[in-house]
Parts: C-alpha cells; sequence; structure tokens
C-alpha cells in the first residue's frame, strides 16, 4: 500500500473514531463504517444523474398519452387504429436495435453511448411536433424507438459496474421510480405540440452533459482514491461480477442466448409490462372513461404514480434487505392483477380509480425487483449486459400488445382490455414460479456436489472463480 493510502486510512479511522470488525483484507482495511460512507460517496455521484436520465426516457415515451386528450387525433385526423399503431411502432423500433445499442454500449462507454442516446431522441421529440399527418407520426414514433433503444438495459448493466448484487435491486429502484415523477407532473402540460417541444429540449441538453458528466467506471475516476478503486473492483469479483466495460467475451455471449433462465425472465417481464405500458401511455383515457372531466382526468393520473413512486423503491428497499427476489415480484404483480379486476368488473368509478391505483402502484414496483433478480443470477459483464438487453427487448412487445388495448370502441369501461392485463398478470406471476423452482432445483445440485466433494472448479475464459456462487431466488 502506498505512502498515500496509508495516510488516506489513518485519516478515516481517527475521523471515524470506533473500532468496528473488519470485513475483508485487501492489503488494508475496511470496515463497515467505512465501507458505508463508501458506497454513499458512490450514490450521490450516481444516482441523481440516473433518475434524470430515466426520468426524461419515460416523458418522451409517454408523453403522446397526453397529446391525444389534446386533440392531437383530432387536428391530425387519426383513425383509432392509426393512434394504436402509432403507439406500437415505438417498441418495433425500441426491440430491434435493444441488443445491438447494448453491445455498443460496451465498445464506446456508458458516458459516449447513452450521451448518443440521449441527443437523438431528444431531438426527435421535438421534431415530433412538426408532424401534419399519421405518415410522419409514425416514421418520427419508429425512429424515437430506435434512438432510445439500450437505454434501459444500459443503465442496468452500468449499475454492475459499481454495485454488488445485494445493492442492485435499491439502485435499480431509484432511478426507475423517477418514471413514476413523471407520470406524476406530465399532466399538467396543454398543447399538444408544446408539449412535445418542452420535453424534448431537457433531454438534448442533459444528453450532451452526459458525455463528460456522467463516469464511466470506477477506476477512471478522480473523486475515488487508489484504495478506494481497488476495494470497489475487488468487491465486484469477490460478488461474481466484473468491472470492464470494454471487453467483448463471446463465450458469455452464447452462454447468455442458451440459457433457459433468459428466457423465463423474458416471459414473465413480457407479461406485466402490457399494462405497465397500458397504464404508462393511456391512464389518462382510461380516467377519461370514468366521467370525471378532461382537466379532472390530467390531474388524476398524478396520485396513482405519486403513491408508485414510494411503493417502488419501498419494496425494492425490502427485497435487498432480505436478499429474496422472487416472491416480493409475485407480490406486487398479485397487487397489479386485482387493480385490474376491479377496473373490470366494478361500475362505481372511485373504486374503479383505485382499482388503478393498485395497476400503476403493483406493476410499476415490479420492475426493479425483476430486473435486479435477473442481475443478480447473469455471471460476467458481457452476459449480463446481453441478457439485460433480450430480456428488456422482448418484454417492449407489451408496449406492441398494449398499443393495441384500450382503443375508443370499448369505452368507458374498457372491460376488455382490463381483463387481459390481468391474464398477463398471471402469467408474469407463473413464470416467475417456474423460475424459482429452477433456480431452487440448480441451487441444490449446487449444494451436494459442494457437500460431497465432488465439486470440480471449471476454469472459465473470463476468470471468474463460481465455486461458491448461488442462485438468488
Amino acid at each position: 500500500m502506498s505512502a498515500l493510502d496509508k495516510e488516506v486510512w489513518q485519516l478515516d479511522k481517527q475521523d471515524d473514531n470506533i473500532e468496528l470488525p473488519v470485513v475483508q483484507d485487501y492489503g488494508y482495511e475496511f470496515d463497515e463504517l467505512r465501507i458505508k460512507k463508501l458506497i454513499r460517496k458512490v450514490d450521490f455521484r450516481i444516482m441523481p444523474y440516473l433518475a434524470i436520465l430515466y426520468l426524461l426516457a419515460f416523458l418522451d415515451r409517454v408523453n403522446i398519452g397526453f397529446a391525444r386528450v389534446y386533440r392531437m387525433e383530432e387536428e391530425l385526423n387519426l383513425t383509432p387504429s392509426e393512434f394504436s399503431w402509432s403507439l406500437s411502432i415505438f417498441f418495433i423500433g425500441y426491440i430491434l436495435f435493444e441488443v445491438p445499442s447494448n453491445l455498443l454500449l460496451k465498445k464506446f462507454t456508458p458516458p459516449r453511448w447513452i450521451a448518443r442516446i440521449m441527443v437523438t431522441w431528444g431531438a426527435i421529440t421535438m421534431a415530433l411536433a412538426a408532424v401534419k399527418n399519421f405518415e410522419g407520426l409514425i416514421a418520427g414514433r419508429f425512429f424515437l424507438g430506435v434512438a432510445e433503444a439500450g437505454l434501459m438495459p444500459g443503465l442496468i448493466y452500468y449499475l454492475s459496474f459499481w454495485y454488488t448484487r445485494k445493492e442492485q435491486g435499491l439502485r435499480i429502484s431509484l432511478f426507475f421510480s423517477s418514471a413514476n415523477l413523471a407520470g406524476a407532473f406530465s399532466g399538467g402540460l396543454s398543447g399538444w405540440q408544446w408539449i412535445f417541444i418542452i420535453e424534448g429540449i431537457p433531454s438534448v441538453v442533459i444528453g450532451i452533459a452526459t458525455w463528460w458528466l456522467l463516469p464511466s467506471t470506477p477506476n477512471k475516476v478522480k473523486w475515488l482514491t487508489q484504495s478506494e478503486r481497488n476495494f470497489l473492483a475487488k468487491r465486484l469479483m469477490d460478488d461474481y461480477t466484473d468491472s470492464e466495460t470494454r471487453i467483448f467475451r463471446k463465450d458469455q455471449l452464447i452462454e447468455a442466448f442458451t440459457d433457459y433462465k433468459v428466457y423465463l425472465y423474458m416471459l414473465s417481464i413480457f407479461g406485466f409490462t402490457c399494462g405497465n405500458y397500458s397504464m404508462a401511455q393511456l391512464l389518462p383515457t382510461i380516467i377519461t372513461g370514468m366521467k370525471f372531466g378532461k382537466l379532472t382526468s390530467l390531474l388524476m393520473t398524478a396520485p396513482p404514480y405519486a403513491v408508485a413512486f414510494f411503493t417502488t423503491i419501498g419494496l425494492a428497499y425490502h427485497s435487498d434487505k432480505k436478499m429474496e427476489r422472487s416472491l416480493h415480484y409475485c407480490f406486487t404483480v398479485t397487487i397489479a392483477a386485482i387493480g385490474y379486476l376491479l377496473m373490470a368488473v366494478v361500475s362505481n368509478n372511485n373504486v374503479k380509480y383505485f382499482g388503478a391505483f393498485l395497476a400503476v402502484a403493483g406493476a410499476t414496483a415490479a420492475l426493479p425487483v425483476v430486473l435486479s433478480w435477473l442481475n443478480n443470477n447473469m455471471v460476467g459483464s458481457t452476459k449480463a449486459g446481453t441478457a439485460s438487453a433480450m430480456v428488456i427487448s422482448f418484454s417492449s412487445l407489451g408496449g406492441v400488445v398494449a398499443g393495441q388495448m384500450y382503443l375508443k370502441s370499448e369505452a368507458p369501461a374498457f372491460t376488455p382490455s382490463h381483463l387481459t392485463n390481468m391474464a398477463f398478470m398471471i402469467l408474469s406471476i407463473i413464470s416467475a414460479l417456474a423460475l424459482r423452482y429452477g433456480l431452487s432445483r440448480e441451487n441444490a445440485k449446487l449444494e451436494a456436489m459442494a457437500s460431497s466433494g465432488d465439486y470440480n472448479i471449471k476454469e472459465r475464459s473470463d476468470g471468474l472463480d463460481l465455486t461458491n456462487f448461488r442462485y438468488t431466488l
């Protein structure tokens, strides 16, 4: 250890003035208090920025739902079918470019590639204000999906460069819950063209700043000491992740495409994202169908997302604390299913509105938990990044399906779409329980091999020792 590192360590110990048990020895001691200080330092540096990025992305994705209420359909002479396809086409572009975008993120590093994503989607969002017909709208929405592809899996992947598996769930929820703030506060805008312009400008400005302001990896930032950089890197290696962003590993890519667990994650997340995207894009329309009036309906989109903001963070915190994912996930998806059932079968509008609370809060809180569950069980940066892109890409089919739901012909009750979303929630739960069963069996095999002494360490080309690795349930 260098003289500078010794001096920093001695000063930290004097400031702490308390004896704590040593967690591990990496050539110098890091006790629990110093670890917490280090993680808080990382949190304050990167989490607010990630929250802003995702908030802007969510606004630019779903603002078309508010534009619809402000007569965009009438001014562009759109049929109900054309408007539905203007919603769905976004996700087709998103799906096609999700995996390539996440692989390019490895090549160009997160700050560069995420900056590109933000600037292009912000510019396209502003350009949507100039469309005059269905053809222009459909082209703009398609390229908006292409531009935004890779952001969500890229941010999930990026967190694995900084945090252990146990810490990722809460961090995912912190930036993901910013989307709830977008849903809560975007209802006050008026004039559909201004919605696109006002919400597109910040994306371009923040995107340009991202090139310089978003840190790449722990070993390349100046606000960490060398001992802190070394500790974070070793800590991630011990947690079965690796923090290299630019090394592409073909073996891990193949492993991602041949792992049955990835496909169960894909099926499960697809189910609840149908409901998630329905609420995100069409909640103003759904609430208008409850006959509360246009302005009141727009204002009433805020409370469900405000509640979802807190439930998302609370569920993720408890999931991290217990280091349990599947049952937390199934619980919150069940809440969403109950919400859709209430909206489908109850005639009282106040009860229907309560159902909207359950549907929004339940489906929204599920995503950070299941994405952290995915990340926890994918070893190696290339596999984790590829699997994340595969899962989110496939789940975006839920957006295509959602765009074809809640048609004007179903108004004002929208019963068929509510029941369809409830069925999708049940699909998510069944898939998650099947995945939990499969992971339990794999863990049992690993334990049996370890206890019998027949455990053979397979040399991996990526250098990761998985002798003590166990899947998170």
